[in-house]
């Protein structure tokens, strides 16, 4: 009984905020990505832990026109480049780096 309850509530929830999702999920491939921040507040999400998806572009030299999403639930923030195929740049837990150190410093976006 406890995962009926359970998909129901994330169902409700997902309906809910549905229509608002598109705003922030369909890009126009004709046009660069446009910053954005969607926040737990904004949703009128009541947690512990706020959360917050961030889309951001990077401008100058190489990197001009690489989008990065930060991620962040309240423990573990995340940043992806959705342009880069979905790479995850960096993750932290607290104060805690995972991953590695790599010797490439740009996020270059292939022409």
């Amino acid at each position: 009984m406890i995962p009926l309850k359970l998909f129901v509530a994330l169902s409700a929830l997902s309906a809910a905020s549905h229509a608002m999702a598109w705003d922030y999920v369909l890009l126009d491939t004709d046009k660069a990505a446009q910053n954005w921040q969607i926040t737990s507040q904004q949703l009128g999400v009541q947690t512990d832990k706020p959360f917050s998806v961030t889309l951001r572009t990077l401008h100058g030299g190489r990197q001009e026109g690489v989008s990065i999403v930060d991620i962040d639930n309240g423990t573990m923030k995340l940043s992806v480049v959705p342009t880069r195929g979905m790479n995850v740049l960096q993750a932290s837990v607290g104060n805690v780096r995972m991953g590695w150190e790599t010797k490439k410093k740009h996020n270059i976006k292939k022409k």
